[in-house]
């Protein structure tokens, strides 16, 4: 694994600076709108939730509206990683192909997973699959392939 203290360092800034690991707190101190979707609307393009910044720099992430609560708190984390973390693709945005797409959801998965404290003990999960896990903890399988 990446070494990631740079991101480890940006999370606790946020912590500190929110004085929070809630989720919802910490979007609400950081004036970031949360829009509840069906899951069929075309904003979402088939995905769970889209992170946008408009030309205001209104920050507003979308998501679905019927994710069960736990598996919310981690989906919003994640956007809030690439809110926080990755401001330079709405100036790369121009040529998607130079983007690192791999890299960045790697960061923001790594971003949700901290945020929120979610440990994964091996003797817990002994014997356990991926998919398992990622439901027990409520955390998407694509987060854990990177980080068990």
């Amino acid at each position: 694994m990446d070494s990631y203290d740079w991101l480890d360092k940006y999370i606790a800034g946020t912590i500190e600076h929110c004085n929070s690991r809630n989720i919802f707190e910490i979007y609400d101190i950081l004036d970031i709108k949360v829009v509840k979707l069906n899951k069929d609307n075309i904003l979402l393009q088939g995905f769970e939730a889209l992170y946008q910044r408009n030309y205001f720099d209104e920050e507003t992430v979308f998501i679905r509206d019927d994710l069960p609560y736990q598996y919310e708190k981690f989906v919003l984390a994640h956007e809030l990683g690439h809110a926080l973390l990755h401001t330079e693709i709405y100036t790369a945005a121009f040529n998607k192909n130079l983007l690192n797409k791999g890299k960045l959801e790697k960061q923001a998965h790594y971003f949700a997973l901290r945020l929120l404290n979610i440990k994964i003990d091996d003797i817990d999960f002994e014997g356990y699959t991926i998919e398992q896990v990622s439901k027990a903890l409520y955390v998407s399988e694509e987060s854990l392939k990177y980080f068990v």
